[in-house]
Parts: structure tokens; C-alpha cells; sequence
């Protein structure tokens, strides 16, 4: 997202977002994103988004075990020197550290951020994140970008029924009827 102007800019770094929430200019769960340096406010998720992230939670938790590490709406760096905050973000557990750069699985539910969500393809295939889905709400369906290459997916799949199986060793397939509701 290109900001353009005739006045000079300030663009923020982690740094001054991380001051801003200590001295209480932002809160600590303030649904912003850090991309090029702007500060970009998240659409409110719905009641739909919330009970597909709640069972995408579940399933890719009990799936998951010890052999990943499974974070719900928290920052993941990009390359951009900003963050977003992805629905789910799955790493491997020997990733310690307070902030991770790049992820195993990424994945973003769309009810209203459609545009947004397919916007971030470029900067979570940048940071080489393996596997990223955008999980369409409107549409019951399930977009799977996989072989980042460039700051691209190379293969991208669509799956509007049956189940859809991640990359992740272990992990089940998510049956689309369960994960809609249906």
C-alpha cells in the first residue's frame, strides 16, 4: 500500500509503535497493522469470522500437539520492517522468539478485508511464509497459496468443498462443511 502525498512523511517504525503503547497513545491489542511505515487500521470482525477462527483454533491446536507452535491473531515481521496480524499463524516449535519473521502456515479469514487479505499474499510469500490461506467467508471457500517465490505464490488452489489438507505433517484435513458451519 503506497502512501502518497506532497507533504513529507513520518513513517513510524516497530520502535515508535511499541513506544506509542507504552505511553498509552495506542492500547496493546489495538487492531492495527505496520505496512510501509503507516499504521493501518483493521476492519471489525463479525460473528461469522470469529466462530471460523474459533474452530480453526481448535482443529489446528489438537492436530498441531507439540509439533508446532499455533498463535491466533498476533504479529508476524515482514519484510517491510512493519507487522501484520494474521487470523492464525502456525511456526515450528523451536521458533523461540518474540516476534517470528516468517511462519509455516499463515492464515487470514475474510468476511469484509477480502482485498486487503489478497494485498498481504506479497508480504507473507517475501518472508517466505510456506503456506498461506485466505479462508473466504462469503464465498464458503478456501484459497491455499503455496511455493513462495519472489514475493509470490506460484500455486494457488481454490477449495469450495470436501476437506482441505495443509502442507504441515500430521495436521488432519479441515472438513469445509465443519469449518462453515454447515
Amino acid at each position: 500500500m503506497a502512501v502518497t502525498t506532497s507533504a513529507p512523511l513520518h513513517r513510524l517504525s516497530l520502535e515508535d509503535v511499541f513506544a506509542m503503547v507504552r505511553a498509552g497513545i495506542l492500547e496493546e491489542n489495538e487492531r492495527v497493522e505496520l505496512v510501509d511505515g503507516v499504521l493501518v487500521e483493521l476492519n471489525a470482525t463479525g460473528a461469522e469470522h470469529r466462530s471460523i477462527v474459533k474452530r480453526l483454533t481448535k482443529h489446528l491446536v489438537l492436530g498441531a500437539g507439540d509439533r508446532y507452535d499455533v498463535a491466533i491473531q498476533d504479529m508476524l515481521l515482514t519484510s517491510d520492517l512493519g507487522y501484520r496480524l494474521p487470523d492464525v499463524v502456525i511456526t515450528a516449535p523451536e521458533v523461540e522468539v518474540v516476534l517470528p519473521e516468517t511462519a509455516l502456515l499463515v492464515i487470514e479469514v475474510a468476511q469484509s478485508s477480502h482485498a486487503r487479505d489478497r494485498e498481504k499474499r506479497v508480504d507473507y510469500a517475501s518472508i517466505g511464509v510456506d503456506e498461506y490461506w485466505i479462508v473466504d467467508v462469503v464465498e464458503e471457500s478456501i484459497a491455499v497459496h503455496t511455493e513462495p517465490v519472489d514475493g509470490a505464490y506460484r500455486s494457488v488452489v481454490v477449495h469450495r468443498e470436501g476437506a482441505v489438507t495443509s502442507l504441515l505433517e500430521g495436521v488432519p484435513p479441515i472438513a469445509l462443511d465443519t469449518l462453515f458451519g454447515r
